[in-house]
């Protein structure tokens, strides 16, 4: 009886073992961002604060990238609760570039020595994230919502 049980064992034992090497080998590789993913799309984020009168507002934040002169817009909207059109908006242009050839952080322009840094980009297709002048954010496609 214990043999047969020190054998059922020994059995189990090596159908894991030859079980758990069977599996698909895994490439890992990188996925690069690209201008023409990072420029195909309206970026936007909504979040809600308080403005400088101590009211509660909806903002819109929107990027947009041009890939032909690495130039752009970064748009603030904000709104009353419940309106549908902004009480304010403000538009900032800007020039980008890629840090390096990793592809991993944009720099971003805007003139007059206004320089602001995003850092760890991820561009996917509904969606870019990383950390934007410090702040960790996550944008999506203005079209995929």
């Amino acid at each position: 009886m214990r043999t047969l049980n020190f054998v059922k064992m020994l059995f189990v034992s090596v159908c894991i073992t030859l079980l758990s090497s069977c599996g698909d080998d895994i490439t890992y590789y990188t996925i690069q961002n690209t201008d023409e993913g990072l420029c195909a799309h309206t970026w936007m984020e909504e979040y809600d604060m308080t403005n400088e009168e101590g009211i509660a507002v909806r903002c819109v934040h929107q990027l947009k990238f041009t890939a032909t002169d690495h130039s752009g817009q970064e748009i603030h909207q904000y709104y009353y609760t419940g309106e549908t059109r902004p009480y304010r908006e403000v538009t900032r242009n800007f020039d980008w570039q890629w840090m390096d050839d990793s592809k991993e952080g944009l720099r971003l322009n805007f003139g007059a020595g206004s320089i602001i840094y995003f850092e760890n980009v991820w561009v996917r297709e509904h969606y870019i994230s990383g950390k934007l002048n410090g702040k960790d954010v996550t944008l999506t496609d203005a079209n995929y919502q």
